[in-house]
């Protein structure tokens, strides 16, 4: 009969690989020596803190050493210093003392980082300090997905190793700052704080804009704005609200920003424009439901030589 001591070594690491570090821990180590050597071995561990109800102030773990990768959905203080060899960094709803902890001298090779936070406190205009001014050298990929953001984005320096970007935050800072960025996830209300040229980054490649403003048309001008600062851009993906309560003509006669694409995104090989119909007061769609064929077909006649521009209409329900 088969037993799980009888499977070879390399089936073992990866059946480890599906376990947390407290799994592993409790469940297999100090069974016997190749047990315990295997578990040596392994250098991308993951940790899980899920319960937040759970107390792990005093948490330790003998292979703290081997973690790659920490997950916190815990509101508990845990002592992250412990974890000095970690890449991959992920907090949810984190408390200033988590967000403390997260500084350049404990997290040397941090790639990953992603914090989902409502309100920028202290602490989290303090780590922004630390990603847009190379903090963190080794970061590649940063998610910052909070709706407050610092104001004050005058001390902020070079990043050049942060590749991958989403966030709602200062758009020309962050481009000042990021200046390897190759994709920007930017979620911002309207364009319309965009009232001045912006220097261009020539690095950006792929943006995907999502607008939440349920105001429909945006001035002219602050797109322009917007894609003359990255004219590198290849590939877009606009997201926009649009209100039922406004005339459907409107998009019947709209441009869908073809002109100031062919302007200023000379580089542009692929765009996804995804429309929200946000039917505000309940309005009978019996008229919209009539329209939206025509509507794709004007859009269609407009790209007609644009085989990877397409627009995609769907009932709102979040545009995240």
């Amino acid at each position: 009969m088969l037993t799980f001591e009888s499977l070879p070594n390399e089936i073992l690491i990866d059946l480890y690989e599906y376990f947390d570090v407290r799994e592993l821990e409790n469940q297999f180590y100090n069974l016997n020596f190749r047990f315990n050597s295997l578990l040596k071995s392994l250098s991308h561990l993951t940790l899980y803190f899920q319960n937040p109800h759970d107390n792990f102030i005093d948490y330790h773990t003998i292979f703290s050493s081997q973690i790659y990768t920490i997950k916190i959905y815990s509101h508990q203080n845990i002592n992250l210093k412990q974890f000095f060899n970690l890449h991959r960094l992920t907090l949810y709803l984190p408390t200033d003392e988590q967000i403390f902890q997260i500084q350049t001298e404990s997290f040397p090779y941090l790639e990953y980082l992603s914090i989902s936070f409502t309100v920028a406190k202290s602490s989290i205009c303090s780590l922004y300090q630390k990603i847009f001014s190379n903090g963190f050298p080794l970061l590649k990929s940063c998610f910052l997905s909070g709706c407050e953001y610092p104001l004050d984005t005058s001390e902020w320096n070079q990043s050049p190793n942060l590749e991958y970007l989403h966030i709602k935050s200062n758009y020309s800072s962050v481009l000042r700052s990021c200046s390897n960025l190759y994709f920007l996830n930017l979620t911002l209300s309207t364009l319309y704080d965009l009232s001045i040229p912006l220097k261009p980054h020539f690095k950006l490649k792929r943006l995907k804009l999502i607008l939440t403003s349920i105001v429909w048309f945006e001035d002219e001008k602050h797109f322009e704005i917007l894609f003359l600062s990255i004219p590198t851009i290849e590939r877009l993906s606009l997201h926009k609200l649009f209100s039922i309560i406004n005339s459907l003509d409107l998009l019947l006669n709209y441009d869908w920003l073809s002109t100031i694409l062919n302007r200023c995104l000379p580089l542009l090989k692929q765009m996804n424009y995804h429309l929200y119909i946000f039917n505000l007061f309940n309005i009978d769609q019996t008229d919209m439901n009539k329209t939206l064929p025509k509507i794709h077909e004007h859009f269609s006649i407009i790209y007609q030589n644009q085989f990877d521009f397409h627009l995609q209409i769907k009932q709102y329900h979040s545009l995240l």
